[in-house]
């Protein structure tokens, strides 16, 4: 009966409730911020209605007419828009995915520098810090670009051979490069094959490690394994020597164009619906052909030239015979002109042998009154047994100099046995002629492997072949490359003080030397502490190079600029370029993440 007559337990009024108080509050704040976003998404939509502006996405498939220097894949001006914002999307990546490495290597080296006990070292990369890090990242872009890489490099008709087979000039740089050929296909398989007996081989020697409770190395096996399949793969991909069916090449040797494409009709003819093939390995032979060119005075590389001429890049290993004249040799023997060539035979300069001793002496290349070049003389090249191993790219595009027939040029009668300049001395050169050599070019295919290496050469005013980086890239990655390797050098130095000092003075006293305490107890310890902070400057260098305008790069901002100004749509331009840079920060942040989680010390 106690229990009977005791009072009921009194409530809480929901309106005196702390908890139901709080709940009430989020729904509240969450239905205004929705209908913030509602007023402001419906007035934005009448405003663009209004203005006859697009508010959707529907001009996405519309022509884009944007020509793109720099294109990774296949593009025209005919292309739609999400065509030309893909090749945005991907010159971003092309910047960032390169720029993070050298930033990465640049920075860690200049940290350690810091650190380093020899004065003139550490002098190097505090300057080097102090400097780069404060001075804007525009101003850097600019300086690269017009002081840097536009006036120093010589002209593109006259680079710079670097070892290797690149070639650095006014227009970028250019070097070697592999390509997948039409045999890329068979090789697959092996390559896919490889890599999960990679996979299985790391997860086994793993296994096997926590099971021995022993060190195990566990990628030299896996990777051994993956050479192995991928090479004998490649060596069986290569066995099928056959080319294509309908494989065939239309050139025009008098302009030095051709293209390589399947004739799926069988007809002889390239017919609009003939696929082109893209990196198939090509000859080229001509018999005999002439080249023409002209002395010039230009100013190149801060200095002033004189008297030079420049033919196609013809190598002496391309031809049989090489033999380089005036196209008036008359009037040139009046005038005393005579040839030095500064690379046999397509460039040098003409000049007047005043000293007499039948050699090129510098200031003979111009008047001794004036002290003005002697410009506008014409020469003309003769070449026998032209042949060239010419890579198409991919476009399946062939190039060549523009070639003329051999005896149209010449105006007087030229006897090469004893002329000079023929590169193999009379015997090897060709009996001169008045009458047209017709003009002939026979272009052989060749079987190629799942790769293709493609190398550079300049047939007319551009690089053809191999891999090309633009000016414009060249200056915007250094740019940016150097203006981030300089904070991460920073936290790079910051972290490495970071470590406790015992940390080295134990790995000393075991006996390691300095360079294996840093190697393999100082550095490790570090990087954990380096990654984070490095994170954020890797994101920076993403976001930054939207300031490509400034170097002329094709970029996405740049692009999606250019499509916001000629389709008017402002709004959805802006929220494809927000999503564009989310996603390459979402991804650049979860990789690394996963990277951080694994280098972090396991606590209890």
């Amino acid at each position: 009966m106690a229990l009977a007559d005791r009072d009921p337990v009194l409530r809480i009024p929901f309106w005196r409730n702390v908890k139901t108080i709080g709940i009430l509050a989020q729904i509240v704040f969450v239905a205004v911020i929705a209908l913030g976003v509602f007023v402001l998404v419906t007035n934005t939509l009448n405003a663009l209605g209004r203005a006859n502006l697009p508010a959707d996405f529907s001009w996405l498939g519309s022509r884009a007419g944007i020509p793109i220097a720099e294109t990774p894949i296949p593009y025209t001006p005919n292309d739609p828009y999400w065509r030309a914002l893909l090749i945005g999307f991907l010159n971003t990546l092309k910047i960032a995915g390169i720029g993070v490495i050298l930033a990465s290597l640049i920075g860690i080296a200049v940290g350690v520098m810091r650190l380093a006990s020899n004065w003139l070292v550490r002098s190097i990369a505090t300057v080097y810090i102090e400097l780069l890090r404060n001075i804007p990242l525009a101003v850097q872009i600019v300086f690269w670009y017009t002081a840097v890489l536009l006036p120093i490099p010589p002209r593109i008709n006259n680079p710079i051979e670097i070892p290797g087979g690149l070639y650095l000039s006014n227009v970028g740089l250019a070097f070697p490069f592999l390509y997948p050929t039409y045999r890329f296909g068979a090789w697959v398989p092996w390559l896919v094959l490889a890599v999960v007996v990679a996979v299985v081989g790391v997860v086994w020697r793993r296994r096997l490690a926590q099971r021995s409770e022993r060190p195990v190395r566990v990628w030299p096996l896996p990777l051994v394994a993956l050479a192995a399949i991928a090479a004998g793969g490649y060596y069986v991909a290569s066995l099928d020597r056959t080319l294509p069916d309908g494989l065939a090449v239309d050139f025009t040797i008098d302009r030095g164009r051709g293209v390589v494409y399947r004739d799926l009709d069988g007809n002889g003819v390239r017919g609009p619906r003939d696929p082109l093939m893209p990196f198939a390995s090509t000859i080229v032979r001509i018999a005999e052909a002439e080249l023409t060119a002209s002395t010039q005075n230009i100013t190149e590389s801060g200095q002033l030239v004189r008297s030079t001429f420049r033919f196609p890049m013809i190598l002496e290993r391309n031809v049989e015979a090489a033999v380089v004249d005036f196209g008036d040799p008359e009037e040139a023997a009046e005038r005393g002109f005579a040839i030095h060539f500064t690379r046999f035979p397509s460039r040098g300069v003409v000049y007047v042998d005043r000293d007499g001793d039948g050699e090129f002496t510098p200031g003979e290349e111009s008047d001794a009154e004036t002290g003005i070049g002697y410009g506008g003389v014409r020469l003309v090249m003769t070449v026998v047994g032209y042949e060239r191993h010419i890579v198409a790219d991919r476009d399946g595009q062939v190039r060549t100099p523009a070639f003329s027939p051999s005896g149209t040029v010449r105006s007087a009668e030229v006897a090469p046995a004893l002329n000079p300049f023929s590169v193999f001395g009379g015997a090897a050169a060709a009996e001169s002629r008045d009458d047209i050599v017709p003009l002939e070019a026979d272009v052989e295919l060749l079987p190629a492997g799942p790769l293709v290496l493609s190398r550079v050469h300049v047939p007319v005013s551009s690089y053809e072949g191999g891999m090309r980086l633009t000016v414009n890239y060249l200056a915007l990655l250094l740019a940016l490359v150097v203006y981030t390797s300089a904070f991460i050098g920073e936290i790079v130095r910051g972290g490495i003080q970071a470590v406790a000092k015992g940390q080295r003075e134990a790995a000393l006293a075991l006996g390691l030397s300095p360079s294996q305490t840093f190697s393999l107890v100082v550095f490790p310890q570090a990087l954990r502490i380096v990654l984070p902070p490095v994170i954020s400057q890797y994101l920076n260098l993403t976001k930054n190079s939207s300031l490509a305008p400034l170097a002329g790069y094709g970029e996405l901002f740049v692009i999606a600029t250019i499509v916001q100004n000629q389709t008017g749509a402002s709004v959805p331009v802006a929220l494809l370029l927000i999503a564009s840079y989310l996603l390459i920060s979402f991804v650049f942040a979860f990789v690394l993440n996963i990277v951080n989680d694994r280098l972090a010390l396991v606590e209890r």
